[in-house]
């Protein structure tokens, strides 16, 4: 049976942490010389640190993205807000005497494109400057040169810190990914100096968090189907994991309705929200576990009434 590593990261670190309590306990009475606990361990510490670094710089990237969408806006609405104004004091419509006050395109709407909007910002606080007789100040409407030089350095600003912050989570993710790279190097290094080590059915392949390479490769039947009624046609599932699984499938049957169950999602995790479900009928739900040679039989079945 093959020992193929999990593609998520968070199953890799526990699959890595299974590992290296493995080895810590048993390395030595078989002879682990080469990936032993406290390599598995540096490897994984190293993994776990860089991915803790790169959602971190996510989150600060979603912070300053959240900042440039804020400050984008701001300048939307004051070009609106000028165009409504010039076409009272220049014309309805764009003519020849727009030029000056740099609305692009020979159009008087808000520029489609950020970087429009950003130079159009500079225009008009270079033109309110040279013509501070048609600046408007009229309660919360602020229409001046330095409103626009506001706007215009607030975006600025603003983008500034969306480049650089993706900039660091692409750095960050590199070294993520390196990392990660690293510990599945370890492992698969791991399974080889097991494979010399145990017989292809000794149950520390299992201590180990892998598959005895003698045994079945057919996976278990996942177990502990929960369904919780969620919006109207939506209901949400969720199992424990089953052993040797890469997915799974979850079958549905609309009692009248379906002959035979019908596959509605193929989660890699133990849960799954299924939608467009008929509502006040009665559906039973079963899941099977899947990997690349075999599937399971379906798990116990649960019937609930659609909301």
């Amino acid at each position: 049976m093959d020992n193929p590593l999990p593609g998520s990261i968070p199953q890799l670190f526990a699959l890595a942490q299974d590992a290296g309590d493995a080895a810590d306990t048993h390395g030595a009475a078989i002879g682990l010389v080469h990936n032993t606990a406290a390599k598995i361990a540096a490897d994984l510490g190293a993994a776990r640190m860089n991915e803790n670094l790169y959602a971190a710089a996510k989150t600060a990237k979603d912070a300053v993205s959240g900042n440039l969408r804020n400050a984008d806006s701001n300048a939307r609405a004051f070009i609106k807000a000028v165009a409504a104004y010039f076409t009272q004091i220049i014309s309805d419509g764009w003519t020849a005497a727009w030029e000056v006050t740099g609305f692009p395109n020979q159009s008087t709407g808000v520029p489609t494109t950020q970087d429009e909007r950003l130079i159009l910002c500079a225009s008009l606080r270079d033109y309110f400057n040279a013509n501070p007789a048609k600046e408007l100040t009229n309660g919360t409407l602020v229409l001046t040169a330095p409103q626009a030089d506001h706007l215009y350095l607030t975006l600025t600003d603003a983008r500034d810190a969306v480049n650089e912050a993706n900039t660091v989570a692409g750095q960050k993710k590199s070294l993520r990914d390196d990392a990660v790279n690293a510990l599945r190097a370890r492992l698969r290094g791991l399974i080889s100096e097991l494979g010399l080590l145990l017989d292809d059915n000794d149950p520390l392949w299992l201590a180990f968090g892998f598959n005895e390479p003698g045994a079945s490769s057919t996976p278990d039947v996942p177990e502990a189907l929960v369904v919780t009624p969620g919006t109207a046609g939506v209901v949400h599932t969720n199992w424990a994991a089953a052993r040797l699984a890469q997915h799974y499938r979850v079958w549905k049957q609309v009692v009248g309705v379906d002959a035979k169950p019908v596959a509605m999602a193929s989660p890699t995790d133990t849960e799954a929200t299924l939608t467009g479900l008929p509502s006040a009928k009665t559906v039973t739900l079963t899941v099977t576990a899947v990997n690349n040679t075999s599937e399971s039989l379906p798990g116990t079945a649960v019937t609930i009434v659609v909301p």
